[in-house]
């Protein structure tokens, strides 16, 4: 019986905690993977499909392209040019709003970019690619189909497993969750090195940081020093989006969550 009490009054506290950081049910389907836009459009995606969704959980898009693989990462810092990457194929396809193709599918091998890469948006018509064989980082612009190539090697171990920019595309990282944090100015030119190990998972907002290191997600203003601070935490996180107000995070067991942090 004390048990059972024990129980019922431990659901209690969980609940209410969920109920006090605006924790809801967001979205039906499953996924293993997701992200967001600006104008809280979210996007999930497994093998080779894409959804978008409102940021009322409503089904608006999908996208498919079996030929091309399996979808790797899908990039909306730009939701009228969304990227989506396929590493099977080391190729790129850029969607519009409604994810239709535009224009061809950009192969990176054409560009002499081995894969395996890390890749995203770092400007409206400009790509950040990192190759973890030569340990170089390559922009390249869409406009010019050029692309300028940067040395990224470093005196310890460095093995990458994410690269984003922040939504002014005026930064861009490179984070190892075994050595650290590597950044660089919109130029491509190396700024600093944080030497903080075990993030999982990462993405800047203007001068946010906000990263994942389980079981919680803590944001850090990079224009003060490195002082962490924890915004919101629960079990089984793969990754997370902020946007607007609210934060999106994906779960262990494919569902997408919507909560709303209430200071």
């Amino acid at each position: 019986m004390t048990r059972r009490i024990f129980c019922i009054f431990l659901t209690i506290i969980v609940a209410l905690n969920a109920l006090a950081q605006g924790r809801h049910y967001f979205i039906p389907r499953r996924y293993d993977h997701f992200t967001t836009d600006i104008q809280e459009n979210v996007y999930g995606w497994t093998n080779d499909r894409l959804d978008q969704y409102s940021s009322e959980g409503k089904l608006l898009y999908h996208y498919s392209n079996p030929s091309m693989g399996y979808i790797s990462k899908v990039d909306a810092s730009i939701p009228t040019k969304i990227m989506v990457y396929y590493e099977e194929s080391n190729s790129i396809v850029l969607l519009n709003n409604k994810l239709a193709p535009i224009g061809n599918p950009i192969n990176l091998f054409d560009l002499e970019i081995q894969n395996p890469v890390l890749v995203c948006m770092f400007g409206i018509n400009r790509l950040a690619c990192y190759n973890e064989q030569n340990q170089k980082l390559i922009l390249i612009d869409l406009d010019l189909n050029q692309t300028q190539v940067i040395n990224c090697q470093f005196d310890m171990e460095f093995h990458p497993q994410h690269i984003v920019s922040d939504h002014n595309f005026e930064r861009l990282v490179l984070s190892d969750s075994a050595a650290g944090l590597a950044f660089y100015d919109r130029f491509g030119t190396f700024q600093k090195w944080i030497p903080y190990k075990g993030i999982q998972y990462l993405q800047i907002q203007n001068n946010l940081l906000c990263f994942l290191q389980d079981p919680w997600i803590y944001v850090n203003n990079l224009d003060a020093l490195w002082s962490p601070s924890k915004v919101v935490g629960f079990d089984h996180i793969v990754s997370f989006s902020k946007a607007l107000s609210n934060w999106y995070i994906l779960f262990s067991n494919g569902t997408i969550d919507q909560i709303s942090i209430r200071r």
